[in-house]
């Protein structure tokens, strides 16, 4: 008896779990030392979403959109822990920040059963993602690069787990205006699709090109 209750615990935590959401993660992350303004701002530019197929999961990404109002919450937090300088300080922003108006970056996780399928950094990946903003032409990333999720990644960003991996994408930022001079509005849409499925990623409006 105490057997099947251990399985069933199990299974109703496991259940949870690989449906946790987004805020569900920073709710779990709230006791440690990284202060609530940072998880509530890490949960205000980060999107999710799950494909299914016969109830089980086809593809799983979230991914947190790098808007200077992310960046400053992430760099003062990272100031705190590494006692960072004012000139440490300024000389990590250029580092996050791309040192560049140009560049739209997001930071993602995605999960794939087949761990084979979850190579969205390879030059031959099965997988396109594209981003743009209503009004503008589709834009293909500049670099897909798969990012160790080490102690730090985990701390900052807790929707990442082992059984998936950790990815930034960057883009060129398009024209404020497409053609028949739409003005580009809203926030960004990241897009992800191949022939395991397709996921579209929407924000609101915010503070990055």
């Amino acid at each position: 008896m105490k057997a099947l209750k251990g399985v069933i615990l199990l299974c109703f935590l496991a259940g949870n779990f690989g449906c946790a959401s987004v805020q569900e993660y920073v709710e779990i992350a709230r006791g440690d030392a990284i202060s609530g303004e940072y998880f509530d701002t890490l949960n205000k530019y980060t999107q999710e979403k799950t494909l299914y197929s016969e109830f089980e999961t086809r593809i799983r990404v979230v991914a947190t959109w790098k808007s200077r109002e992310f960046t400053d919450a992430y760099l003062s937090e990272y100031a705190g822990y590494y006692l960072l300088t004012s000139a440490d300080r300024d000389e990590r922003r250029d580092i996050l920040s791309g040192a560049s108006s140009d560049i739209r970056e997001f930071l993602f996780y995605a999960y794939v059963p087949d761990r084979e399928s979850n190579d969205f950094s390879k030059a031959d990946s099965i997988w396109k993602v594209f981003s743009f903003r209503k009004g503008e032409k589709r834009v293909d990333p500049l670099e897909i690069r798969e990012i160790e999720a080490g102690p730090l990644v985990t701390k900052f960003f807790p929707y990442v787990k082992p059984y998936g991996k950790f990815y930034s994408v960057k883009f060129p930022t398009s024209p404020r205006s497409g053609e028949g001079g739409t003005v580009a509005q809203g926030g960004p849409i990241l897009v992800f699709t191949g022939v395991l499925g397709k996921v579209d990623l929407r924000w609101n409006g915010g503070d990055n090109p």
